[in-house]
Order: C-alpha cells, then structure tokens, then sequence
C-alpha cells in the first residue's frame, strides 16, 4: 500500500498576520484514506487573532475535513461548524475539497480564535496529485464553490427586491395615471384630435388660455369704445363679433405658439 511521510502546518495570528515565525509543524504518514488526528500546543502563543490549518505542503490533494476542535483558556472546549470554516480549494464537495495547487488551507472564523491553547484536527487525505490529472481541470471549470453560490444567491435575492420594487412604483404610477386620466384637463389633452390635438397639447394649454384672454380684452375694448362713443347713431346697434374675436385670437394663438417654441428650443439648446 502507498504511503508517504506528509507535513501539516498551524497558523496563528498573533497580531501580525499569519507569519512563518508564528506557526507549527506536524508529520505524520499518509496511507490513502487513513483517519490522521493531529493535536497541536497554542499555549506557546500569548495572543491568538486567527487560526489556519494547512493539511499538508507538499502536493495536490483531495482532502476531507472530519473535524476542528479548540481549547480555549479556561478548559471551554468548540467543535468548529463547516459554515465558520473558509478554505481554498478549487472543486467544493463539502467536507471533501479538492485542491489542484499545493497550499491547500483552512481558515478559521476570526471570532472563534481569541484565547486559544490547544487545537485538534482530524481529517483525511483520500488522494494526492491531482493537479496532474486533466478530468479534474474540466471539473474546476464547471463547478461553483459555496462562496460563488452564495454570491449568486445574493445577487438573486437583490435583483428580486428591486424587481419587488420596480413593481411596486408602477402600480403606484398606474393608479396615479388613472387618477389624473380622470381629471377633465388631461383627459381633453389625451383625447383630442386634428386641431383640437395641436390647441390642447400639452404646451399650448396655457398658450390658448392665454390667446382667448387678450382676444376677448380686445374685443371687449372695441366693443366699450363704441359703446361710450359720441355722438352714436340711435339705430345702431352694438353686438359682439365672434368673427372679430376669433380671428383675434387666432393671430394672437400663433404669435405665442411660435415665441414659446423659440423659447423652448434656445432652452433645450442651453441643457444641451
């Protein structure tokens, strides 16, 4: 049966990162599939931030994680759950990680790591070499790991609040364009037709309110001087002209039709 001398490696933060000064070393001998329980003395540390376990340094691997176990100052024993463990393989079946390189590492949540004393691993090295074999190199490539999944779903469950939203504001928008819809003003802009269209657009309205006023000023003022004229005729009568005003208001309607749209333009020109 195979077997191989392998060297596994402890990491503690001490403040400073995990440096080589601030580690430990086991060795112990790998047969395929063997259960290796390795225990590790952080006593030696007076302060501990972080804790990493590299398995082994010296190839590819497949590797399984049974179980992380710390001892913290004071006797307080915590088996360490996957969901608080990072690690760097390139294929994820967890607790079994496959790593093409030849650094494979788990790190430890940073909160579980203060005070440490004693630290004890059990796991599996079920193959090594892997990053020579080709099927695992098309594996890598349609696999996603936990971290991707769980930034997908992240990204999913984003996208579906703004969808949620998005229908939310044009529901809001429905019943607010239903709203002014029936409001007489609107409904006469949105429905009018030929030159009704042109009249009750939307940037005439005031220009056509604006046209009947001075149309009817003028003709109001015409009609007041001939009234109050002297001397008048007994026989004559005074009448409103209708053809007067309206072509009153037509010359004035177009006069302001064509100066707001010049307006307009040297504005638009302006934001442009």
């Amino acid at each position: 049966m195979e077997q191989r001398t392998l060297t596994a490696e402890v990491f503690i933060d001490t403040g400073k990162d995990f440096r080589p000064e601030d580690s430990l070393q086991a060795e112990y001998i790998w047969v395929p599939g063997e259960i290796q329980t390795l225990e590790f003395d952080l006593s030696v540390f007076e302060t501990t931030r972080g804790f990493r376990f590299d398995p082994l340094l010296e190839d590819s691997s497949m590797v399984k994680l049974l179980e992380l176990v710390l001892t913290y100052d004071g006797g307080e024993q915590k088996t360490i759950e996957q969901s608080r463990i990072k690690t760097n393989s390139d294929v994820d079946f967890e607790p079994i990680f496959v790593y093409l390189h030849k650094d494979p590492k788990f790190f430890v949540d940073e909160a579980l790591c203060v005070k440490l004393v004693r630290a004890e691993v059990r796991f599996q090295v079920l193959e090594l070499g892997l990053g020579e074999k080709d099927y695992w190199q098309e594996i890598k490539k349609h696999s996603v790991s936990e971290k991707e999944k769980a930034q997908l779903l992240h990204k999913l469950e984003l996208s579906m609040n703004q969808n949620r939203e998005l229908e939310q504001e044009n529901r809001r928008l429905r019943i607010e364009e239903a709203d002014i819809y029936a409001s007489g003003i609107w409904k006469l802009q949105h429905d009018a037709k030929g030159p009704f269209k042109v009249i009750f657009g939307k940037g005439n309205i005031l220009t056509f309110l604006a046209a009947v006023y001075l149309a009817l000023c003028s003709e109001l003022f015409i009609f007041n001087n001939a009234y109050y004229s002297a001397p008048r005729p007994n026989d004559q009568v005074l009448v409103f002209s209708f053809f007067r005003f309206g072509m009153v208001w037509l010359g004035v309607f177009v006069l302001l039709a064509v100066l707001n749209a010049m307006v307009q333009k040297g504005y638009r020109r302006e934001l442009a």
